[in-house]
Formats: structure tokens, sequence, C-alpha cells
């Protein structure tokens, strides 16, 4: 949705079929709708809405702020310090926020040079705010492309709204004048939220998602073929998908390389399962709205589920269907996945309480009516 809106913003005509009401969309509305008419932004929590606005605002003349949580800010963004000035855009990083000078994008002399190691959200930023040019852009992005998959939808999404590119290997060509080619354009749900309520399923019960995208342009539709991997059910029918729990987990090993979103709740998952499970391919998860692979590693020991980190995921040393239940706090460190997967270990018997249940509002503000846990 936050990819949708930023192009919508090229092209208000564009109408976009979908809604969220979660945290990082909100923001994101609310900050387009001041669009040349406000010089400071309120980015809250969210890492998309910073990144992508801050490409977005550059696009304009003008000295704007862009602010946002403590947390937000240090995070990794020394990228969009690294892009915009190329383009002839200063960026400051100040204490409130990072604030960008602009007087629009000038002609690169040289071939753009990125880096995506730590996200691929900035390269995604870029290509999200590169309508309407008067100017080729050439790119080379050297590196891995951390998260290709997130990057890859980008590119699929613009596609199918008109956007023309080429691209041999990581070096592309944007073509000047690009204009947005559809009048009408359906958003997918969020299916890493999704995932978070299919796990409560694959634990105890069934679930049936209506409007489920049988091709969909997000990386998170891989934990379709993990839950096949770990033998738990799935019907599938004309966009609608139903979860099944099985009477054993498998463990599994999975590479969540493009996928990295899954993981906290995911190992939570692979804790009902009967042996060992590795995730593994995103060393990327330390640098999110927590260090995901630590806190996820704090909430399964004071569980009393034997773990082991890894730099890029976890070993997780699941114990069938049996519980250890003991009393514990467990501070989700602002992370609303991490909120998501105490929520599935307390669905299950564990005696825990959840600090600071509300940011789950960042991405699904639904989340605990649908499962039906009081935190």
């Amino acid at each position: 949705m936050n990819r949708a809106l930023i192009v919508q913003s090229f092209e208000p005509r564009l109408k976009l079929v979908g809604d969220s009401s979660c945290e990082d969309v909100v923001h994101m509305k609310a900050n387009l709708k001041r669009l040349g008419k406000a010089t400071e932004f309120d980015c809250g929590e969210g890492g998309t809405t910073l990144r992508f606005l801050a490409f977005r605002v550059s696009r304009m003349p003008g000295n704007f702020l862009l602010k946002g949580t403590t947390r937000l800010l240090s995070r990794p963004q020394k990228e969009i310090q690294t892009i915009l000035p190329q383009l002839g855009v200063e960026v400051l990083f100040e204490k409130k926020g990072i604030r960008i000078v602009s007087n629009g994008w000038k002609k690169p002399a040289k071939p753009l040079s990125i880096r995506a190691t730590d996200s691929s959200q900035f390269l995604s930023a870029l290509f999200l705010s590169a309508w309407g040019l008067d100017f080729d852009l050439h790119i080379k992005v050297s590196g891995r492309i951390t998260s290709l998959g997130y990057f890859e939808m980008t590119l699929r999404l613009l596609k199918d709204l008109g956007f023309k590119f080429t691209r041999r290997g990581n070096t592309f060509k944007i073509p000047q004048d690009q204009k947005i080619k559809l009048k009408k354009y359906s958003v997918e749900s969020d299916l890493s939220s999704l995932f978070s309520v299919a796990a409560f399923a694959a634990v105890s019960g069934k679930a049936t998602f209506k409007d489920f995208p049988r091709k969909s342009l997000q990386p998170d539709l891989a934990f379709t073929s993990i839950f096949k991997k770990m033998g738990i059910a799935e019907a599938k029918t004309v966009n609608r998908l139903s979860v099944i729990a099985p009477q054993k987990i498998r463990p599994i090993k999975a590479n969540l390389q493009n996928s990295p979103d899954l993981f906290p709740v995911l190992a939570a998952l692979c804790s009902f399962a009967e042996g060992k499970s590795t995730l593994y391919g995103a060393p990327q998860l330390a640098l999110k709205e927590s260090n995901r692979i630590q806190k996820t590693a704090e909430l399964l020991k004071k569980a009393g589920i034997e773990c082991k980190e890894r730099k890029d995921g976890m070993e997780i040393h699941g114990r069938g269907g049996t519980s250890k239940a003991k009393k514990f706090r467990f501070d989700p460190d602002k992370d609303h996945r991490l909120a998501m997967a105490a929520a599935l270990l307390k669905y299950y018997g564990e005696d825990i309480q959840i600090l600071d249940p509300d940011v789950v509002r960042k991405s699904f503000p639904e989340f605990w009516k649908y499962v039906g846990v009081r935190p």
C-alpha cells in the first residue's frame, strides 16, 4: 500500500482499491496529503514511510524535515545521504530527523552508484519516485541487494502501472518521461500480517482467508511452501486459503533471505515442531525494528525453548506440543512482529505478560481481536 500511495502522489487520478489502518499507512497517507503545503513530516516508526517519503519530497523544490522516533532514526539510513546528493539534493542528519534541501532532481554526470546491503528499501524508494523525469537515469548497484524479494515486488508493481526500465544484472536504465498508464489498481493485502494469523491456525484449529492473492507480488508468500514442508495442511480455492493444524508439525530448514519479516513468528511456530529447525539467510534481521535475532532468542529462552542464535538466523529445538508454562514478562522492544511471536506462545499456554501490546498497530491494529489472545 505504501508503494502504491507514493505512485498515486504523482497521479492523483489513479484509484487504489484496498485500504489499511496500520500506522505506517496512516502516516504515509497523512504526509502525502500535505505535499506542497508543509515542510515537516512525521514518519512515526515507519522505515518505509521515512525512506520512501525522503525520495518523494526530494522531487520538489523546498527545505523539508522528515521526523521520526529515536529508534527509527537510529536504524540504517545512510544510503539516503549517499544516493540523493548524486541527484543534486542536500541531505542533513539532524537530531529531530532528516533534512532534505532540494531544487528537484538534477541529471547526474555519471550513473548513480548505490549499495543496498542494509536494505532494498532505498532502491525501491528511488524507483518509486522516478516518474516524469526529463532525463534518462542510469543506476549501478554494487554488492548484494538485501531482501531482494521486496525490491522485485516494487519492480513488478511499477511494471503493472506502466513503468518501463531496462536491466542487465544490477545495472538499470530508467528512460525519461515515465507515465502512469492505469486508472485503477488493486492493492494486495499484507501477507506478513496474514501469516501471523495463519500460524495460530497451524498450531491449533483452522482459519480461512478471503481475497487471498493466488499470484502474489509479495515474497512473504513463501510461507505457503514453508507450511507444506512443516506438514501444515492447506486448501486453496479461488481467492481463498484455508490453513489446517496437523497432528504433528515437522521441523524445517528455511532460507529467509527474501522474506525476513516471517522470522519472529516462524521461529515461535518452529518451537511446536518435533526436532531442530534452522532459519537462515537473513543477517539483516539485526537491523529491523529491533535486533530480531537477539529478541526472538530472548523470548524463546524465557519460555524454556532451546535455541541458538546465528548471524543470519536461528536454530530452534522444538519440543512438539508440550508446554513448560511459566510466568514471565516480555518486552517486544517496540517491534510489532516480536509481540505477535509472543502472542503465539501465549495462545498455546505460556503465561506471558506482553508489555506494550499496542505496538502491533504499526502493521496490524486488529491483530489481538482476530487471534483471540488477551495480551
